[in-house]
């Protein structure tokens, strides 16, 4: 902020129980089917509901600062999977899809033939649609934050 910032966006968290290596970890057994652990989502539930209180009571002298739900459309995305064109959400499109995140994820990783109807692209960070997705999902609030 001493350098001139004065629209500060705070990006809430995902629902991490839906994050595929969060799902392999907790998952009882290959058979079963892939599933978001609700229990880890709600902490992600939780937390952002008191980063958005934090954000109210917060008073910065000339500096906005807006709170950018991530959350909410990231999950419509795992409910409503053709909605947005996915056909996978349980697994990343590199390597396995279940466990390999960052450097397992290298030039030299197998990856899916179809990355667009993938909604994470390793088991962690989500695939370039699903980032686009989620701009246009903010974009009415980063808009209506910069025309103030």
């Amino acid at each position: 902020m001493n350098e001139g910032a004065r629209v500060i966006g705070v990006a809430g968290v995902p629902p991490f129980g839906c994050l595929p290596v969060v799902i392999t970890i907790n998952s009882g057994s290959a058979l079963q089917p892939r599933q978001c652990v609700e229990s880890y989502s709600a902490v992600g539930r939780e937390y952002n509901l008191l980063l958005q209180h934090l954000l109210k009571t917060m008073q910065i002298h000339d500096t906005k600062l807006f709170y950018a739900d991530i959350y909410n459309p990231l999950n419509d995305m795992i409910q409503n999977p053709a909605k947005y064109g996915f056909t996978e959400v349980t697994k990343g499109c590199c390597g396995s899809g279940f466990i390999e995140a960052s450097i397992l994820c290298n030039p030299k990783s197998i990856v899916c033939s179809n990355p667009s109807q993938h909604m994470f692209w390793d088991s962690v960070h989500p695939s370039q649609v699903t980032y686009y997705t989620l701009f246009q999902a903010l974009r009415p609030t980063i808009d209506f934050v910069i025309k103030q």
